[in-house]
Order: structure tokens, then C-alpha cells, then sequence
């Protein structure tokens, strides 16, 4: 009898090390921080042109106030995202401002992209179904869009991580693909 029973939970083992991961067991290993700051590296690939474009610089945010996105490399530019609106300026010109309250779109993204940053977990299950595993202290997941107006936009976001999002990987519907990686982070 504890032969069987050694026997079936054996077999068991491999689905209980591959079990999914939860939204709260992501809060229970991120740290959810105030501020954050540090270098990002980012690939952009086309996929009508089948090509990749690297672009470098460093970020800073502060929670429900605002996301600075400062490219350096190649050309210099900032992009600002607050509650209220989404900004893009460069050599001290505003190119493009977009408000929160006339785009639910911008709205959408500004709600996501600060969810990820800030690993508000829980905001992002109304958006997306999580998977993935954890290991050594380190995570990989996967969100899949369940929103409609999300998956008109991406397909599916992998993140990776410690206690911070280190990747992230955004695959949008019209086959183009934005990577960035995080470093030098700071609280």
C-alpha cells in the first residue's frame, strides 16, 4: 500500500512543480515599490519590415503619478505618461500629446503599462489570464489578453523577474514585437 501510494505521488510531482502560477502569488515575490529608476534597452521589430530597431535610455516612476521614459540612443526623446495623458517631446518640443479622458485606448495602455511596472498584479487580472513558474527566486510569465479592446492591441506580454520586472516582451496583434530590458534599478 505505501509503495502505490509513493507510487501516485510521484507521478503527481511533475504537475504540482509545473502549477500555475496565480496574480497573487506574483504580488507574494515582486516588490510593489513607491518609485523606481534605472536603464532600460529596448528592441523594436516591425514585422512589415522585418527588421529591429534598438533604442536605450533610462526611466523613472513614481506610483499613480507619472512614468518618464527618457530615450538617449539613437535619437534623444522623452516620453511622459500621467493618469491623465500620454506625452512625447523632443528637443524640448511637444510631438504628440495624447489625453486619457477624450482615448480610452491611451487610457488602457496608461493603466496596463504602469500595472507592469509597478506590479499592481491585481489590475492586471481584469485584462489578462496569467500563467507561468517560478524557480530559484525568479519568475517567467505569460499574460494572455481575456479583454476584447486588449486583444484588438497584443496577443500575449511575457514578463521576467526577481523581486522587480527585469523583461518584458509585448507582442501586439499586427506581428511587431517590443522587448525591454531592464537595469541599474533603484528604489
Amino acid at each position: 500500500m505505501r509503495l502505490q501510494l509513493a507510487a501516485l505521488l510521484l507521478c503527481l510531482l511533475p504537475y504540482t512543480v509545473h502549477a500555475e502560477l496565480s496574480f497573487e502569488q506574483l504580488e507574494g515575490i515582486t516588490n510593489n515599490p513607491t518609485s523606481l529608476e534605472g536603464l532600460f534597452v529596448q528592441e523594436k521589430y516591425l514585422s512589415a519590415l522585418d527588421a529591429s530597431f534598438i533604442s536605450s535610455g533610462r526611466f523613472s516612476y513614481q506610483r499613480g503619478v507619472a512614468v518618464r521614459w527618457e530615450t538617449l540612443e539613437p535619437i534623444q526623446s522623452e516620453m511622459l505618461m500621467t493618469p491623465e495623458a500620454i506625452s512625447n517631446t523632443q528637443d524640448g518640443r511637444e510631438l504628440m500629446r495624447m489625453e486619457t479622458k477624450s482615448n480610452p485606448a491611451v487610457t488602457l495602455f496608461n493603466e496596463i503599462f504602469f500595472s507592469v511596472l509597478t506590479a499592481e498584479w491585481g489590475k492586471l487580472s481584469a485584462y489578462f489570464k496569467l500563467s507561468g513558474k517560478v524557480a530559484d527566486g525568479r519568475w517567467q510569465a505569460e499574460l494572455a489578453p481575456v479583454d476584447k479592446t486588449v486583444k484588438q492591441i497584443v496577443s500575449r506580454v511575457e514578463l521576467k523577474g526577481e523581486a522587480l520586472v527585469h523583461e518584458i516582451v509585448l507582442y501586439e496583434s499586427s506581428g511587431d514585437r517590443t522587448t525591454i530590458h531592464f537595469k541599474n534599478l533603484n528604489r
